[in-house]
């Protein structure tokens, strides 16, 4: 199982999920989101086939990781502790055309942040060291302990909700 590890920041941790995202092997221009394509070029294409091959390269090469906060950090009585749990994801999937990831579109939905998340992704706790410190680290693997309790999900429901209303 993966190990913990100390970050200085939540970028370098982004930036380690980058490399690991990279150019996606499962990228295929036929499922790009056109209306994501236009967003980005300023060129509407009518089909992805249309899509230029070079702007197709250059959208496949793009980088970043999006950090999308499930529960904030310091909530109680949970398996996680105090660590928020985060969830890591290409923000360009749909520029790419990699494959829907109904897992992780169905957690953020059940923890009330609903998105539509393609190709891999991870979810993990960051923990803050020692206030004196002020430092962010990796928690500990967040699978096993996010898998066998709901209490955290519901606590992130209800940050969702508090944060709409805020």
């Amino acid at each position: 199982p993966p190990q913990p590890r100390e970050v200085a920041s939540l970028g370098e941790a982004r930036a380690a999920v980058d490399e690991h995202l990279g150019a996606s092997k499962f990228a295929s221009k036929e499922r790009c989101d056109l209306a994501a394509v236009e967003a980005h070029t300023g060129t509407s294409y009518a089909q992805a086939l249309t899509v230029p091959d070079d702007v197709y390269a250059a959208l496949k090469a793009l980088n970043g990781a999006a950090a999308l906060v499930l529960l904030p950090p310091n909530s109680t009585g949970l398996v996680v502790g105090s660590d928020s749990v985060v969830l890591m994801y290409d923000q360009h999937g749909g520029l790419k055309g990699l494959p829907p990831n109904e897992r992780a579109s169905l957690l953020t939905q059940a923890a009330g942040q609903p998105r539509a998340v393609r190709g891999d992704c991870f979810v993990g706790r960051l923990a803050y060291g020692a206030p004196a410190a002020g430092q962010l680290r990796l928690g500990g693997e967040a699978a096993p302990q996010l898998l066998t309790e709901r209490g955290w999900l519901e606590a992130a429901q209800a940050a969702a909700k508090a944060a709409a209303k805020a």
